[in-house]
């Protein structure tokens, strides 16, 4: 998804949430500010300090993501915020319980994109990659007796728990 994709997107995304007045079920601290539940976008530079720190270049789509919005404070019911680029991490190092709960390998090398989810966690693996460059994104709640859910990018993701948040608030 480029900008202009993902503008339109998070504007969807925002008048849906506003319309449910959505804020009260908010499992943040942070005031939605001016009626918007992002932030403003990262720079170019913040992008790519992002990833000096992190020793990976991000996907296309988080790119193009926190070029649009550097973070976003209602991924879905159970999602959380999706953290900026000052505040992504690895897992291992951000919430280090994930790591030693989930027996995987691998969840030790995933990249943790939530923040203040409800018991769980959003995250992307950098070594699953497409030949678009995506990595494969995952959404895990210790509460759903399930593994980790996968979707094929960071944009498919958002775009499901979108529609995630539709159902649970309107099943029909």
């Amino acid at each position: 998804m480029d900008r202009t994709a993902w503008k339109s997107f998070l504007k969807r995304w925002n008048e849906d949430l506003l319309a449910a007045d959505f804020r009260p079920y908010s499992l943040l601290d942070k005031p939605v500010t001016d009626d918007w539940f992002g932030f403003p976008p990262a720079s170019a530079e913040q992008v790519t300090a992002a990833e000096a720190r992190l020793g990976r270049v991000l996907p296309p789509s988080l790119r193009e993501f926190l070029l649009t919005s550097d973070g976003w404070q209602q991924a879905g019911v159970f999602g959380g915020e999706v953290r900026g680029t000052a505040e992504l991490g690895w897992l291992r190092d951000l919430e280090p319980m994930w790591t030693k709960a989930d027996r995987r390998a691998a969840m030790r090398r995933m990249l943790m994109i939530s923040e203040g989810a409800d018991a769980g966690v959003l995250f992307l693996d950098p070594e699953d990659v497409d030949e678009h460059g995506e990595w494969a994104a995952y959404e895990l709640y210790s509460w759903s007796g399930e593994g980790p859910r996968r979707r094929g990018s960071f944009a498919e993701l958002m775009r499901d728990l979108y529609a995630d948040s539709h159902d649970l608030r309107d099943p029909s």
